[in-house]
């Protein structure tokens, strides 16, 4: 016979493709394989033969292996000597007595003819080491020695895959390790041959053939391995080392899982294990059990009743029933038998499985997924156990208080989720759903010292989800850890996270920590249940989980490591969407759009509040569904039974009262026509129906129910119910069966006899079918009909889990959005709110560098996120925390200014004051000014509300001077004074920064003390100052503003916005702060006065100034003249505004009205820019508006305020007056109720303004020339006066230059001075005597500024302009060398008498220089141009169209009044003027030609007797007491001018002689006016004059001379009778009854003396 080598030469075995390469480590060996298997069988046969069993043979099996190859026997035949020789004789002991010696003595005699071992026969080569192995006979060291020998062929690669018979041989193997037995020894050697068995098996596997195994060999391994696992009996350390070997094992099984083609379909386990022989049984293992000793290979005890496995000798296993079998390498059945196993370890109801069993079963399945999860998704057999069997037990095993089981359930959990998820969507929301419910914390952020709660503001509170009913929770305190119910007892009470402890909690938050670092995980929970009808937000809930259990606070209720764990899950969430910004959008086919997805959550907050409302009243809540198109038709029973039949958030106790109600029976029988009970037993339909609602409590109401379900059921035709009647009366058996089998009332249970009894005859006068009620029975009977939401225990959750799966098979896959951001921006809207208060929230009360880092990403991520999405509202809560973290939104201070103090040294200052102190010194706060500043910069145009929190800030930087009112180049051309700061209340100069010594710095404390001052900054204070100013510049504030410049006007309106809300707020808060000087001295001290700020503005109840408002309301009129977009959208809000501080004036400071009109004008201006480019009678008519409403808003400002606000207020009537065209100029000057007159007007008051409204003035009518008429600007005039096209501004023109020539009366008081001086002058120059008083004292004015100009207008002059005539007591000296000189010395310079006469005379002489020459410049040539008007008038009325009486009314009245106005002004050179121009005007042609009739004669009654008659007023004489006596004479004088002059008209007026006798009353209260005047003889002798012209002219003769002439001797009559009355006898005498013909000419009057009391004429 062959040899097994030979047999193998013979005939190759097929070469078997390998799978997979080996997973062990294997080494070559340095020695010939065979001679160490023979080694190997040596030393297996020498322990042997040291056990007594053995002892006999150890000759006969060394001398064994001596047998040559020739004499070598067959294996049947007898090998003993005496035999082959045919002798016969006592049989001996040979080796063929003992088979296991003499396996190994065969197996060395075919190894001495091998020369290449891996052409051996490996069945043969294992077959006596089985022999040893499967021995129970054989102590445990031998059996040890056989596994090793084997493991050392499988290492040393003496066994390979060409090895023949390899398959079979490993079949064989693994049997044997799996059967292993040997007799029981020491317990540790014992545990040692196990271990031996491990490794072997994991030899295997892992090694060499490991994939030619079978299904039954691999399961017959792993059903050993994991009773080894266990066994209790078994040490510690071995089953660890079990557990270790096992899931080896799995990795390997498992990874082999990948190269198994997926299942075409879902067929069942016998057709997927069925072999083609069939003499293989199913492959099934049995479930390790740790009470079953029998169930591991291991010792055992001797038992004489067990037979012992002896082979007979030669014996192979190729004779075994392996040997007809086609090995079939493992797959996918012994896989899924494995993960079966495994799974079934977890059932928490089975009781011999332990809880160490189900921690090393849930470790081992742990491994399989993770190694081949996203395989065994793919094998429809491997999903459902994973989908159905694992998650149902995991759930359950997550309620469990062991921390171990809990921590591996949770493991477990979270590698399926990674692995499974699309395959999970329901069982998915069902883990997450109890997580979040026992892990959120229902009691209030507890508030801190120091943090506003708006920081927090958008952390749920309670989560969407609860497991529990909201009624049973109870929240305590608003402080987790002050609450006075103890944190244990709450959560023994469930008050907190389903009793779960804090070690529980925080494994429950690192489960939750660790999904959501699923790159798509998020994405995932809100597009599959967020955004879908009927499941829960678990996005949302899980964000705010996180968030409120990232406040400092949660410690309390789990542990110290939760709140930074929860923390660094949303900020991975916030890193993970920031980093798939840059991801091109992109859709999957089949997945929805995000249109779809709004679509679907709005539609689910409407059911949402739809299903609430109809929980609190039905019929509200059918309403509001039908309302929004949730149902069809509140009249459709059909649309409304579908709501209720599909909604699951109805409550289900309601729902069953809502269908009872006679008035619903519709509703009821559509709803319950919704359900099939196609072979369906009754009771089981009965079950399915009274599940989706409440059975009520009403016996009517529940026989409506069970007789409509009645009904239903029979429709189907069930064949052991005979009709309704007996379904109803079936029915309600079973819902009283129920009652009665559960009801903890009741008890005598009813029996299944009973209950037969109890239903005879019902059934159409028939029984039931015996067999159907007692199916009906023992179904209610082992399974209680019940709500399964009002059941907490193991019915309710079988419940609640069957009807999840039917629910997965209808809600399809789970979508998995791995490779898209199309959602991302949705999902960050609806969750940003918990996460940026987490951020804030964190970031003030932490006290770590690496968190402050950490929290500053996040919110620079949020930002990103929040722009790329163009999410405002994130932007701008974001804005809000940083800025209340910050502390530079608190509201200024009012004695902020009183308390800072400016550090001079070398050119540069520094403003310390108590803001930039303090935020030098909070470095969280400067911290997050800089990152809100870098989140602001370069997304200005999406901030929205977020404006105004950085308003604040700018706001109390500038206050306390850390930033310039300078922000835009726009200020530059609004042609204003620069913003004034914020001034100190103490300044501090430093020559030497050097000098920094004890002595300088004590001596700085205390001489700051004793000026009453507050002391000089420390070096501590400048330090946190200058650490301000760096954080300041760090922000880089001039990059947003330049960036705020580049925004269109959609952007810039919320920040206008913002602006105009807090100027409004600055108006009503008024902080009282003081100005910088850089308003410049004239603007803050005008005429001498005290600064416009000062502390008695307070006691005086004034408006405090705040050049905050003045900083907001600049920057909002930048805003709006941007651009024309910005121009034309913004203007009305700005405008309203503006408005509003107008008709507020009284209590704004003068100084902001003036501003604000300015930005108003400055507005006005750009419009009319914009228009004029074309110009429509739309912007014509937009341009009167804006006119209209600048100026009355004006002209309802106080006169006293406007007059303060002047220089301001008309530097802009002149940006926005000139260079206008004249159609806009008109619209100007034609502003309602004349208010542009009215503002000029007020404004004029003001002496700095008053040069400004006059050049406006001049631009209005032009400039005189020489010959007192307009000059013409533009040769395209049609007239000179081109914008004065109305009576109404002609009016207003007149007084306006009224105003400006009655202001010169401020010049009266130096000229009367002047007089009583150069009096004084002049003799001391002819006596050439120094004065021996200080003339400057005479030249003081009255100190209380008392004069005919505005108030501390002559005061502040008189202040500056005059100096003190030196001169000292050695003057007098000098005086007299001087005085014989005949000169003196004035101010150190010698005059003569001449020079002091003409520098008098010149009004140079020192201390007589003449104040207020501009002013009474400017009131001449106001009279000038009032003359001048007297040219145009003519024009005008012809222009105009207008009546001859209208003319004179509308035109020459107001030129002539305006005329007799100045004529009686105090300073005399303008009243010189003003009676040229007068006496001009009267006697011009101009004046008499425009009519024919007589209505110029209104001269005398209108302008020349109320001139007279004013000038003989006390007051008026009073005013100029030595120049108005030579103005009356002038006025006499003028009034006989006139008269002469229109004599010869005047003959054919009827009136002649009424006018005539009033010119003879005038001239007498002339003579007796004054007598120190010498108005008398002057008077007469003007009045002697008139009467010789008269006479001469033919007007007064003598009756003698006219008879019969009545006029003329009336006239002459009534005049001698009035002369006799007033004029002296002499002069009468003088006057002949008949005058010469010869006229003498007229003489100049003589001048009028001084006179100091006027004389009531």
């Amino acid at each position: 016979m062959e040899s097994p080598a030979t047999a193998t030469r013979a005939q190759s075995p097929p070469s078997i493709p390998p799978r997979s390469s080996s997973l062990t480590h294997s080494c070559s060996i340095s020695i010939n394989p065979i001679s160490l298997v023979i080694n190997e069988c040596i030393t297996i046969t020498s322990a042997m033969r040291k056990n007594a069993r053995w002892a006999q043979s150890g000759v006969s099996a060394i001398l064994g292996t001596g047998s040559s190859p020739d004499t070598a026997p067959d294996a049947g035949e007898d090998i003993s000597l005496i035999s082959r020789l045919g002798l016969r004789t006592k049989r001996t002991r040979t080796t063929q007595d003992n088979p296991l010696m003499a396996g190994f003595s065969k197996l060395r005699v075919d190894l001495a003819e091998c020369r290449d071992i891996s052409t051996f026969d490996t069945v043969s080569l294992f077959h006596p080491f089985l022999q040893v192995i499967r021995s129970s006979s054989i102590t445990g060291p031998i059996t040890s020695l056989a596994l090793n020998a084997i493991t050392k062929f499988f290492s040393y690669r003496i066994i390979s895959l060409s090895s023949p018979r390899l398959p079979l041989a490993m079949q064989l193997l693994s049997s044997a390790i799996t059967h292993c037995r040997f007799e029981a020894s020491d317990s540790s050697q014992d545990e040692v041959v196990l271990l031996r068995i491990l490794r072997l098996m994991e030899c295997m596997m892992c090694g060499i053939g490991g994939d030619l195994l079978s299904d039954e060999s691999v399961c017959e391994m792993m059903e050993t391995g994991l009773s080894m696992c266990c066994q209790m009996r078994l040490s510690e350390m071995l089953r660890r080392s079990a557990e270790m070997s096992m899931v080896t094992m799995c990795q390997r099984a498992f990874e082999l899982l990948k190269q198994i083609e997926p299942e075409a379909n879902s067929s069942t386990l016998e057709a997927m294990t069925s072999t083609s022989s069939g003499n293989i049984g199913s492959v099934q293992m049995g479930e390790p059990a740790s009470a079953e000793p029998n169930s591991t290979p291991g010792p055992e005890s001797p038992n004489p009743s067990t037979p012992e496995f002896t082979p007979t000798a030669g014996q192979e296993p190729a004779d075994n029933a392996y040997s007809n079998v086609d090995l079939k390498p493992y797959g996918l059945p012994s896989i899924r038998e494995l993960l079966r196993v495994l799974i079934s370890l977890l059932d928490p109801h089975d009781r011999q499985h332990t809880d160490m069993m189900r921690v090393m079963a849930l470790r081992i399945i742990d491994v399989a997924f993770e190694v081949s999860g996203l395989t065994i998704a793919t094998h429809a057999s491997l999903r459902s156990l994973a989908v159905d069997d694992l998650c149902r037990h995991l759930f359950q095993l997550l309620r469990y208080d062991s921390p171990q089981i809990l921590q591996t359930s949770l493991r477990v959990s979270s590698t399926i989720l990674h692995t499974l998820r699309p395959h999970l969507k329901l069982q998915q929301e069902l883990l997450l759903s109890y997580m979040i419910s026992c892990l959120h914390l229902l009691v209030d952020i507890p508030k801190e010292p120091g943090i506003d709660p708006i920081l927090y503001e958008g952390v749920p509170l309670t989560p969407k989800v609860l497991l529990r009913s909201p009624s049973s929770v109870t929240t305590g305190s608003s402080s987790g850890t002050s609450t006075p119910v103890p944190v244990k007892e709450r959560q023994r009470l469930g008050m907190e996270g389903g009793q779960r402890g804090p070690d529980a909690r925080e494994t429950m938050v690192e489960c939750l920590s660790g999904l959501t670092r699923i790159p798509s995980f998020m994405v995932d929970l809100f597009v599959n249940y967020d955004c879908d009808v009927d499941r829960a937000d678990l996005c949302e809930d899980l964000i705010g989980l996180l968030s409120r259990n990232a406040f400092p606070d949660a410690a309390a209720w789990s542990t110290p490591n939760v709140p930074p764990l929860c923390l660094d899950a949303l900020l991975s969430y916030v890193s993970f969407l920031a980093d798939r910004l840059d991801m091109p959008p992109k859709i999957k086919p089949n997945y929805p759009t995000v249109k779809q997805l709004m679509e679907q959550r709005d539609k689910k907050q409407l059911i949402i509040q739809g299903t609430s409302k109809f929980n609190d009243d039905p019929k509200n809540g059918i309403q509001f569904l039908v309302e929004y198109g949730i149902i069809d038709d509140a009249s459709n029973p059909k649309s409304i039974s579908r709501f209720l039949r599909n909604t699951s958030r109805i409550s289900k106790k309601l729902l069953g009262e809502f269908l009872a109600k006679p008035s619903n029976k519709d509703i009821l029988d559509c709803f319950i026509d919704s359900f099939d009970f196609t072979d369906k037993r009754i009771d089981t339909g009965l079950r399915e129906l009274l599940e989706s609602f409440r059975l009520p409590g009403e016996a009517q109401q529940i026989e409506r129910i069970v007789e409509k379900f009645s009904e239903r059921y029979c429709e189907f035709g069930p064949k052991e119910v005979a009709n309704k009647d007996a379904a109803f009366v079936l029915s309600y058996s079973v819902i009283l069966l129920n009652t009665d089998l559960y009801n903890p009332q009741v008890r005598n249970r009813m029996t299944l006899e009973q209950y037969k009894r109890n239903l005879r005859k019902v059934n159409n006068n028939e029984d039931f079918v015996p067999e159907y009620l007692e199916a009906i029975y023992n179904a209610i009977k082992n399974q209680e009909i019940i709500m399964p939401e009002e059941h907490n225990n193991q019915a309710g959750f079988d419940y609640a889990w069957k009807e999840l799966l039917q629910k997965a098979n209808s809600s399809g896959e789970l979508f998995v959005c791995d490779d898209t951001s199309i959602y991302d921006a949705e999902m960050f809207r609806a969750t940003w709110k918990p996460i940026v208060a987490t951020l804030a929230y964190v970031f003030t009360s932490a006290t770590d560098d690496m968190v402050f880092m950490r929290v500053i990403t996040g919110f620079d991520h949020c930002a990103r996120i929040a722009t790329r999405y163009n999410i405002s509202d994130a932007l701008d809560h974001i804005i809000l925390c940083l800025s209340k973290i910050s502390t530079l939104t608190a509201e200024p201070s009012a004695t902020s200014s009183a308390d800072s103090t400016e550090i001079q040294v070398d050119g540069s200052s520094i403003t310390v004051s108590d803001l930039s102190v303090r935020f030098g010194k909070n470095y969280k706060a400067q911290l997050a000014t800089v990152v809100l500043f870098r989140v602001v910069r370069g997304n200005e145009y999406l901030v929205r509300s977020g404006w105004r929190e950085i308003i604040h800030i700018w706001l109390n930087l500038f206050a306390n001077s850390l930033i310039s009112p300078y922000f835009s180049e726009l200020q530059d051309k609004l042609d204003v004074p620069a913003i004034p700061m914020v001034t100190p209340g103490n300044v501090i100069k430093r020559n030497d920064p050097k000098d920094s010594s004890i002595f300088s710095t004590l001596s700085s404390y205390l001489s700051s003390y004793a000026v009453d001052g507050p002391p000089e900054p420390s070096d501590e204070e400048l330090e946190s100052t200058l650490c301000t100013v760096d954080c300041v510049n760090s922000c880089n504030l001039s990059e947003v503003f330049d960036n705020i410049s580049a925004l269109d006007s959609g952007k810039v309106q919320y920040m206008l916005q913002s602006l105009l809300e807090e100027a409004m707020l600055l108006q009503q808060r008024r902080p009282f702060l003081s100005l910088r000087n850089e308003f410049n001295n004239d603007a803050l001290s005008i005429g001498g006065q005290s600064p416009l700020i000062s502390t008695s503005d307070e006691k005086q109840n004034l408006p405090s100034f705040a050049p905050l408002s003045i900083y907001v309301l600049e920057m909002a009129t930048c805003l709006v003249l941007k651009d024309a977009e910005c121009l034309a959208m913004l203007r009305p809000k700005l405008m309203a505004t503006f408005t509003a501080i107008l008709r507020n004036a009284g209590n704004v400071y003068p100084v902001v009205i003036g501003r604000v009109i300015c930005y108003m004008l400055a507005i006005l201006r750009r419009v009319i820019d914009e228009y004029t480019t074309s110009l429509s009678e739309e912007k014509l008519a937009d341009i009167k508006k804006l006119v209209g409403e600048i100026f009355l808003s004006a002209a309802s400002v106080d006169n006293d305020i406007l007059k303060e606000s002047g220089p301001i207020s008309a530097t802009g009537i002149v940006y926005c007056f000139r260079n206008c065209p004249d159609n806009i100029k008109m619209i100007l000057l034609d502003a309602p109720e004349q208010a542009f007159w009215k503002a000029l007007e007020s404004l004029l008051e003001n002496p700095e303004a008053a040069s400004v409204i006059f050049e406006v003035v001049e631009e209005i009518t032009g400039i005189p020339d020489s010959d007192g008429e307009f000059q013409v600007k533009n040769e395209k005039d049609s007239t000179k006066l081109r914008l004065i096209h109305n009576s109404a501004n002609f009016q207003a023109v007149i007084d306006l230059l009224g105003a400006f020539a009655s202001a010169g009366s401020v010049g009266s008081e130096w000229e009367q001075r002047h007089d009583h001086r150069s009096g004084s002058i002049r003799r001391l120059g002819r006596s050439s005597t120094p004065p021996t008083t200080n003339l400057a004292a005479s030249a003081n004015i009255n100190s209380r500024g008392e004069s005919g100009g505005p108030r501390g207008v002559v005061e502040g002059v008189d202040r500056r302009n005059y100096s003190t005539i030196k001169g000292s007591a050695s003057g007098n000296k000098q005086g007299s060398e001087d005085s014989r000189r005949g000169s003196t010395v004035i101010n150190g310079k010698r005059m003569t008498a001449a020079e002091v006469n003409a520098a008098v005379a010149a009004g140079t002489y020192p201390g007589m220089q003449r104040p207020y020459v501009d002013v009474v410049e400017r009131a001449v040539k106001a009279v000038k141009m009032i003359n001048a008007f007297r040219s145009q008038v003519t024009d005008l009325i012809a222009e105009l169209k207008l009546e001859r009486n209208d003319g004179w009314t509308t035109f020459w009245f107001p030129v002539l009044d305006g005329l007799l106005l100045q004529c009686l002004n105090a300073c005399r050179e303008v009243r010189q003027q003003a009676f040229g121009s007068l006496q001009r005007t009267l006697l011009s042609p101009e004046l008499s030609a425009t009519y024919d009739d007589f209505e110029w004669t209104a001269i005398f009654g209108t302008v020349l007797f109320p001139l007279i008659a004013g000038l003989l007023r006390p007051e008026v004489y009073q005013s100029d007491p030595r120049g108005m006596g030579e103005t009356r004479l002038q006025a006499a004088s003028l009034l006989c001018k006139v008269f002469l002059y229109y004599l010869e008209r005047l003959s054919g007026w009827e009136g002649t002689l009424d006018l005539w006798l009033q010119i003879l009353d005038m001239m007498d209260r002339l003579m007796n006016s004054s007598p120190r005047d010498n108005l008398e003889e002057a008077v007469a002798e003007s009045l002697k004059n008139v009467l010789l012209v008269m006479s001469s002219s033919g007007y007064l003769v003598q009756p003698e001379k006219a008879p019969g002439d009545n006029k003329r001797l009336e006239l002459w009559d009534q005049t001698w009778k009035r002369l006799q009355r007033f004029l002296p006898p002499a002069i009468l005498d003088s006057l002949p009854g008949s005058l010469p013909g010869n006229i003498p000419a007229a003489v100049d009057l003589p001048a009028a003396e001084d006179s100091s009391e006027p004389v009531e004429g």
